[in-house]
């Protein structure tokens, strides 16, 4: 499209936009206007008509169903220590909208210097050690990593430097080495150390030394942090054939002083993820806002083997959840039933504080497309959600069902069900459907509420939902932006979805057995200006590896809880691909600005390609 026609587009889309305001009677003034995020590629422009609005009282607030299903108490009145409580964040996520005041450092296998993105490992020492790696601190300098004698003599890798506390090592991944490929001298596919590991034994034993004391209080070989046996169980944990070639664990680690981890075999490919909480020793980037809306945490204690039963138990319960990926909904659902005409809008007035614990939206199956969602808060006329109904729940370009924890789509023989179980708090919400199709949409909206609990009152969920063709160049600037945006927030996960591939690459010639090369690329969180999550390749950073290896394969899954594959085409040049990857205990913060985005290249940014993505963050009002 020129550019004549695109501002022809834009046009008529703030014009029927500024016509759906009105007819809304939406007051106030700007959600985003701070924000730097490119604004995203318009719909088709609607006929120029008022939209029709369908208004729904405020409802009341349904009864809990049962005990398990009850509201959690504000987090003063907790029995939960901290280790519980981060445990029990992974499947109530009633606290996701809260601030921690909590500053991120991811420690990786990121080369800084090299073009060339598969080189993101550590090939020898000296690359372990040397100048191109390394990590980058608190103060956004690169630091480098240290080969150092452990408690017995053994040559150890510290992967995770000394890191002072209270904080907690939220999530860890590794990657070793691959199963079948063409860079094998030899298919290790019927070798099951191999087919079911990546030989990650080889990388020897993981340490963890907690509160500077001289032994480690946690030392086994680095396969029982992912095998899925108690400690860790499965599928809070998983290993490189049952996470599509990752190796992850979610099980939370906390350490009250100071934390260093350790390998005595030289790791690979590595993502830890490291928190660090507020205390009054810390030289923490605390603000006023931040400090006065964070409640007081829990005392941060080490991490022991010795758990207690209430720990036990929330471990268990986490693990249960995360079977179906079910997330803990407070509150009984009400349903609003909407029937929009062609080119009208249909909506849901909230005229209460509260917070949404859970939505469903339920479409008749063949009429989910050519609807458009958004959801305003607190009187606001921008929209904080606002994107296709598929691309606010999953890929926008088609449907794709799968099953996470905060989002996901389902379906029946009848029926499509987008459902979004991040909470949002609000003071007044209007949830509105723009209906583009030739014929009457019936809707059906499930809303739980429940009462907002303290710290999340003044929180916003928030997307940006945003397309745009990337150019390929020589260097590797001009990455794609999948947010960009200034306040004081935390991101929680972004749908990032790739397709019309040009393979016709600079820097070089792509092999024709090379598919999907651009998952080589990285993507990239950067907080406050700083790199706080430096990505290893796309499929590393959605906690698969390996081009997401077992894709395709009968019998082995692509989907998980917080993180998944829901599309990858070889039967295209064009190799489209599609992707999710939420954050809970280890959503980074931000207080003035945040930013992610993704390269578009296996060699600098050196492939055309089209991204389109949708970024969920809360924002503070």
């Amino acid at each position: 499209m020129n550019l004549r026609a695109r501002l022809r587009v834009a046009r008529a889309y703030a014009t029927i936009r500024a016509m759906l305001f009105r007819s809304l009677g939406l007051i106030s003034a700007l959600a985003l206007a701070a924000c730097a995020t490119p604004a995203p590629i318009p719909t088709p422009p609607l006929a120029p008509q008022t939209p029709q609005t369908i208004l729904i009282a405020n409802p009341t607030r349904a009864p809990a169903k049962d005990e398990n299903e009850r509201a959690p108490l504000p987090p003063e009145n907790r029995a939960l220590d901290f280790f519980q409580q981060r445990v029990t964040n992974l499947y109530d996520l009633a606290q996701l909208p809260v601030l921690e005041n909590s500053l991120t450092t991811q420690f990786t296998s990121r080369n800084w210097v090299s073009l060339e993105h598969f080189f993101d490992y550590f090939v020898d020492d000296g690359n372990f050690f040397g100048a191109n790696y390394g990590w980058i601190d608190e103060a956004g300098a690169r630091q480098s990593y240290r080969i150092v004698t452990g408690y017995d003599g053994a040559r150890e890798y510290e992967i995770v430097p000394r890191t002072l506390g209270p904080g907690a090592i939220e999530r860890m991944w590794f990657a070793y080495q691959q199963h079948q490929s063409l860079n094998n001298p030899q298919d290790k596919s019927q070798d099951a150390e191999w087919n079911n590991w990546g030989n990650l034994g080889a990388l020897g034993n993981v340490r963890f030394y907690f509160d500077d004391e001289p032994t480690p209080r946690l030392d086994f070989g680095i396969k029982e942090l992912f095998v899925g046996k108690f400690p860790f169980p499965a599928p809070l944990a998983a290993f490189y054939a049952t996470a599509n070639g990752g190796n992850i664990n979610y099980i939370p680690i906390p350490f009250q002083k100071s934390i260093r981890v350790t390998t005595t075999g030289r790791p690979r490919l590595m993502q830890i993820q490291v928190k660090r909480f507020p205390d009054s020793n810390l030289n923490l980037a605390t603000t006023a806002l931040t400090s006065a809306r964070a409640p007081t945490a829990p005392t941060v204690r080490s991490y022991t083997p010795t758990l207690s039963l209430s720990n036990q138990t929330a471990i268990n319960d986490a693990a249960r959840a995360w079977q179906n990926c079910a997330a803990k909904i407070p509150g009984d659902y009400q349903t609003y039933s909407l029937a929009i005409p062609h080119n009208a809008t249909g909506a849901i007035d909230l005229i209460s504080p509260a917070t949404i614990s859970s939505l469903r939206v339920r479409v008749p199956r063949g009429m989910e497309d050519s609807v458009w969602m958004m959801i305003f808060w607190d009187g606001e006329n921008d929209p904080a959600l606002s994107a296709p109904l598929r691309g606010l729940f999953g890929t926008a370009e088609r449907l794709l069902p799968y099953r996470a924890l905060p989002l996901g789509i389902t379906q029946t023989d009848q029926e499509i069900i987008f459902y979004n179980n991040f909470p949002m708090p609000f003071q007044t919400a209007r949830l509105a459907f723009i209906n583009d199709r030739a014929e009457t949409l019936p809707l059906a909206i499930d809303l739980a509420t429940r009462e907002t609990i303290l710290g999340a009152e003044s929180s916003r969920l928030r997307a940006f939902y945003g397309a745009r063709r990337m150019l390929r160049r020589t260097d590797d600037q001009d990455d794609y932006p999948i947010v960009d945006v200034t306040g004081t927030g935390k991101y929680v996960g972004a749908i990032l979805n790739a397709y019309d591939l040009d393979r016709a690459a600079l820097n070089g010639s792509l092999d024709p057995h090379w598919r999907f090369p651009y998952l080589e690329s990285n993507l990239d969180v950067w907080v406050d200006g700083r790199l706080a999550l430096p990505g290893t390749g796309i499929e590393d950073d959605f906690n698969s590896s390996y081009y997401y290896v077992f894709a395709g394969t009968p019998g082995y899954k692509t989907t998980f809880c917080l993180s998944g594959l829901t599309l990858m085409d070889y039967n295209t040049n064009t190799e489209p691909s599609s992707q999710y990857r939420f954050y809970l205990n280890d959503a980074p913060e931000f207080r003035e600005r945040l930013r992610v985005t993704a390269q578009h290249g296996n060699k600098g940014n050196n492939l055309s390609l089209t991204y389109s993505s949708t970024a969920f963050w809360y924002q503070m009002r």
